[in-house]
């Protein structure tokens, strides 16, 4: 005996339907109203370089990414600054996030190349495309908790020629548990010196092209977290360096450094560095081929760093610390110079 439905009661599937549509406008009206925000923010952002003296244009600005994305793209972007006449052109630059948190940020980059020129050079950035993906703390500031970019078939080229080029290669930054500070990681495949810099060192044909290893992990201290003012105002500057490892292995060549760095105001650094090379009569070669040393600096240098090597208690690897004093340079009690500057701009 079949079930009778009660006067006035909705058929199951008329239901659904209702509830179904009225999502979907829930969902519609809320893609508009937040891409609307970030077309806004983006606008505003671009109105206050313009303030500052830069000189933008921008062919189109468009929304996309419904129904599980807020996106928009900036199309044909040239940002012009009058007092360097320098020049940079962006085909196209993509920011994206997820319609249920606008706080996870993707900005991304097609495989298109970008051009920076200035009455100097013209450099162009080539890729297979690129990615920058960032978590952001909520809140108005906009504060950097994680951010994560990578890239493949990298390459930058002068009208000369290329400089370098990179298969792979991968960014990634983590706020610790002091907001000020971040761990940075950085892993280049494949990074290969283009042919400027390798005619320039006066490396052999027979050099391999690319590095076999490549990678550096540090943590540094800021003076202020990062967040939406770095890329409005002044960037943060580093406070403390702690450099656990920058390795880097070319043919014979392999170069291990680390440092402990404390940077008062102005940039200058304090603390230590240290650097271990092996085959390091290789990197004479090369700094004497490229006309960076000549024959008596060459004497001179080989003579001061095979002592040292030797204290090492292996003549060909070279491991010593460099002590650095408020900017000033030594080896044990050896003078080396003014320290560079520590400073983003």
């Amino acid at each position: 005996m079949g079930t009778r439905m009660k006067r006035g009661a909705m058929p199951m599937g008329r239901l659904a339907i209702k509830i179904v549509t009225f999502l979907a406008v829930v969902l519609g009206a809320w893609w508009w109203v937040a891409t609307n925000g970030l077309v806004a923010g983006m606008n505003a952002w671009l109105e206050d370089r313009r303030s500052e003296g830069l000189q933008i244009e921008v062919a189109d600005i468009s929304r996309h990414g419904f129904p599980l994305k807020i996106a928009s793209s900036l199309t044909d972007m040239q940002l012009t600054d009058p007092q360097t006449a320098s020049r940079v052109d962006i085909p196209k630059v993509t920011v994206s996030t997820p319609i249920y948190w606008p706080g996870d940020a993707t900005i991304t980059l097609p495989a298109t190349p970008i051009t920076f020129a200035s009455p100097h050079a013209t450099l162009t950035f080539s890729s297979s495309g690129a990615t920058a993906a960032m978590r952001l703390h909520p809140g108005t500031a906009l504060q950097l908790e994680a951010l994560k970019a990578e890239s493949s078939q990298v390459s930058l080229d002068l009208v000369e020629g290329r400089v370098l080029a990179i298969e792979d290669i991968q960014i990634d930054v983590l706020q610790t548990t002091d907001e000020q500070t971040y761990d940075i990681d950085l892993t280049a495949d494949g990074f290969a010196p283009g042919s400027i810099i390798r005619q320039s060192l006066g490396l052999p044909v027979s050099w391999p092209a690319a590095f076999e290893t490549l990678v550096a992990d540090m943590t540094v201290t800021f003076d202020r977290p990062w967040d939406k003012s770095a890329l409005e105002h002044t960037r943060p500057q580093p406070t403390a360096i702690k450099i656990d490892q920058i390795n880097a292995a070319w043919a014979d060549l392999n170069i291990f450094a680390s440092a402990d760095l404390q940077v008062a105001q102005g940039g200058i650094p304090s603390g230590t560095f240290t650097l271990k090379a092996q085959n390091w009569q290789r990197m004479l070669d090369v700094a004497t081929t490229s006309g960076a040393m000549n024959a008596d600096m060459r004497a001179q240098a080989e003579s001061i760093l095979g002592l040292l090597a030797g204290l090492s208690g292996n003549a060909d690897t070279l491991d010593v610390e460099i002590t650095i004093d408020q900017g000033r340079m030594r080896m044990g009690f050896v003078p080396l110079g003014n320290a560079p500057r520590i400073i983003l701009r």
